[in-house]
């Protein structure tokens, strides 16, 4: 996971300041028990450039497992089209926003969620820099507890490391 990560910060002109956190998140890594991942917390200390880069990059390599990455924050996220991939990775869940389509509300991260407990051969990882009661009020009880089933949790503690 260290490699990886100084791949990707390098290319952002950035040098890797390893973290207590990114211990347990290569942990995860050579041992998930079937569990998906949540990365949680204060921003700035990387939950993001695990979720889209260093996780996705890894699985590719050593899985060949293709990650489907999603920024919530987008608009233009083809939610039935990411349902259909098996591997999931939710970058920056609460701030996406319900969409209606042909008169049904919509929300990614639910459906998502949704969907990888109904499908025990798919697995989600993602980030938030919501609190764990956070994400409870945001989603409700019956997501919240489906996340800490699906996801071995990280909390992310501490100063933001943007300069």
């Amino acid at each position: 996971m260290k490699n990886a990560l100084v791949t990707v910060l390098s290319a952002m002109g950035e040098r890797l300041v390893w973290l207590p956190e990114y211990d347990k998140v290569a942990a995860w890594l050579s041992d998930n028990n079937g569990k998906g991942l949540l990365l949680f917390g204060n921003c700035g200390r990387g939950k993001s450039l695990i979720t889209r880069y260093a996780i996705p990059m890894l699985l590719r390599k050593f899985a060949n497992r293709i990650v489907t990455v999603v920024d919530c924050g987008a608009q233009d996220v083809c939610i039935d089209e990411v349902l259909k991939r098996k591997f999931i990775a939710l970058d920056d869940i609460g701030v996406e926003v319900d969409r209606v389509e042909f008169g049904t509300r919509r929300n990614v991260v639910v459906e998502i969620v949704n969907k990888v407990q109904d499908n025990p051969d798919r697995m989600v990882i993602a980030s938030s820099n919501l609190s764990g009661e956070g994400i409870k009020e945001r989603y409700g009880d019956r997501i919240y507890d489906r996340i800490k089933y699906l996801c071995y949790r990280v909390a992310f503690n501490g100063n933001s490391l943007r300069k």
